[in-house]
């Protein structure tokens, strides 16, 4: 505990000085601040003179922002294609950050402010990271299966990833996706864009095709810790039917069973059970990756579960920690 204290106490740039970096600066401004709720904010950064910026999802950015001496470190939640001007020259590159209201942290505290202070300032970008996907020296069409894990805010690089994924190249074979996001309810009554990122979820999830005798593509597995105000939450079911919307039409396999719904959801920690249904068919877990990101306790106790178990190498289980 000692060691996580003193390593929480450093600067960002401090604690992630063996992680690789790009080199130069890149001028972007301020272009435009979304609220979700009381404590979250979403940050547009478009780049200036329209030059691409180039990353891989699930890095993030020091960001320089005026009279804060030291960068402030902050994961990139948009897609990677997003950082790229169209070839008709319509789309301007950006990234988005989403950042939670912390007074202690200096650049953070700078974005909070009132927004016509500072829409329309120019700041500094450096890209960094080796928590990514593609997953460093694997081959992609050797996946078939990828599986993110995501606590609080830890979900921005993993919205990052799961935007890439669904960006992919046709000649890529599709993969099979499970999303496990563990979050606080702003309150018991909270709509769907006050959570951070859950309509995009939703719609992902929503998405998908159902075929006839098939699996879906893509799950999406909520867990509601609590709320921020204290106030209870509703009962598992009526939260469950909330956030599910419509069921996919009913499709039976040769057992006669109904495809599961896509979307589930339940108050509570993510646990064993759960953590047990995302590894799938003991059979195909070679072909998985796992990737976790969330507060160090729940990371580390998750990334040393599924290191265990059969058929899963530490090599197929990538984690990053935010302090």
């Amino acid at each position: 505990m000692a060691a996580k204290s003193a390593k929480a106490s450093l600067s960002h740039e401090e604690r992630t000085v063996e992680e690789p970096r790009n080199e130069g600066l890149h001028p972007v401004i301020l272009n435009k601040i979304t609220r979700v709720n009381d404590r979250i904010q979403l940050y547009k950064l478009l780049s200036k003179n329209r030059t691409n910026i180039e990353f891989l999802a699930g890095q993030w950015v020091d960001l320089h922002v005026p009279g804060v001496e030291k960068a402030g470190g902050f994961t990139i939640a948009s897609s990677p294609r997003d950082g790229i001007a169209d070839s008709h020259g319509s789309r301007e590159p950006f990234v988005e950050l989403a950042v939670q209201k912390s007074p202690e942290n200096p650049a953070a505290a700078w974005l909070w402010q009132p927004d016509d202070q500072i829409l329309g300032t120019e700041l500094k970008i450096r890209i960094g990271g080796s928590f990514v996907w593609p997953p460093k020296n694997v081959d992609r069409r050797s996946i078939s299966r990828v599986v993110l894990i995501a606590g609080g805010v830890g979900i921005n690089p993993l919205i990052s990833m799961l935007q890439d994924i669904q960006q992919e190249d046709s000649d890529l074979s599709p993969l099979e996706v499970e999303f496990l996001y563990s979050t606080k309810l702003p309150t018991n009554s909270a709509s769907d864009n006050e959570v951070l990122f859950l309509q995009r979820l939703l719609d992902w999830a929503r998405s998908w095709n159902f075929e006839s005798g098939s699996r879906s593509k893509g799950r999406l597995d909520l867990f509601f810790t609590g709320t921020w105000d204290g106030s209870s939450l509703t009962p598992e079911t009526t939260l469950t039917q909330k956030f599910r919307g419509p069921r996919p039409p009913h499709t039976h396999g040769n057992s006669g069973a109904d495809v599961e719904p896509r979307v589930s959801a339940q108050v509570g920690r993510i646990d064993e059970a759960a953590l047990r249904k995302s590894l799938g068919d003991e059979r195909g877990r070679s072909s998985s990756v796992f990737y976790v990101c969330g507060p160090p306790d729940m990371t580390d106790g998750i990334v040393d579960w599924l290191q265990q178990q059969d058929g899963i190498s530490p090599a197929q289980v990538m984690c990053e920690k935010w302090w």
